[in-house]
């Protein structure tokens, strides 16, 4: 760009790395001046704060990858049965306090629930994510078989069309500010399933980025490598999910 007085015309113009951007994607900010991201003390990218664009940015990539549904968009912590015929089970009160805990303050926290098929744990997992996408927080709640078709997906695309790298779907699972895996073991074991799981639960332990686990498998059962993970006291509230399956309790017990 050359110098606007014609007698310096081969005097470079410098922009001004403070001046405001037009705004292209929502109101103007006067905080980050429409960046949508600021400097923190550290001098780390962070989203601004005050206009909260960047969030919204993030919510909506996630949002393609989700295994949110009708249904389990009405999950929520309120509908949560935890009594059946006047009695309270315990268990379930456990677990519903802990999930809502980990939906209070989900940074730098796994929490692991296991049981039984039925025994609410995917309701639970709907409810984090309604709760977190209610406050605005980028969440993604995936099936764990829904996770490695996506990433299967990947690969196809990448061979035959070029339009997504697998590396660029895997760092979605990978860096998600939360993200909450249901249905853990559902899946056909294979070599490169659990070598998927390591890589993207190593990545999440080691970053402490918030993660929220479902499963019907004991933890003890699961690689070494990821058990330890999954049960590290310093990181993961562990919970067993005792109740029984919620499916065929009597349809009295369910209204």
């Amino acid at each position: 760009m050359r110098h606007p007085d014609p007698n310096v015309a081969d005097a470079p113009v410098r922009s001004d790395p403070d001046a405001p951007v037009e705004p292209r994607d929502g109101e103007d900010c006067d905080y980050c001046g429409n960046k949508r991201f600021v400097l923190d003390a550290q001098g780390n990218l962070k989203p601004c704060p005050k206009c909260d664009t960047a969030q919204r940015w993030k919510l909506a990539s996630l949002a393609s990858f989700s295994s949110r549904n009708a249904f389990s968009s009405k999950q929520t912590f309120v509908n949560f049965k935890t009594s059946f015929s006047g009695v309270e089970d315990e268990t379930l009160v456990d677990c519903l306090e802990s999930a809502e805990a980990f939906a209070n303050n989900p940074y730098g926290r796994w929490l692991v629930i296991w049981g039984e098929r039925g025994s609410g744990k995917s309701h639970l997992c709907a409810a984090v994510d309604n709760h977190l996408t209610q406050a605005g927080i980028p969440s993604l709640f995936i099936t764990m078989p829904d996770l490695l078709a996506s990433l299967r997906e990947a690969i196809e695309l990448q061979s035959n069309t070029e339009q997504e790298s697998f590396t660029g779907r895997m760092n979605v699972f990978k860096t998600a500010p939360v993200l909450i895996i249901d249905d853990l073991g559902a899946e056909t074991s294979s070599p490169w399933s659990d070598s998927v799981l390591f890589e993207i639960l190593d990545y999440r332990y080691r970053n402490r980025l918030a993660t929220m686990i479902a499963t019907n498998v004991n933890p003890d059962d699961f690689d070494y490598r990821i058990a330890s993970r999954m049960q590290d006291t310093e990181l993961s509230t562990v919970i067993e999910n005792a109740a029984p399956d919620y499916r065929r309790r009597p349809l009295s017990e369910k209204r």
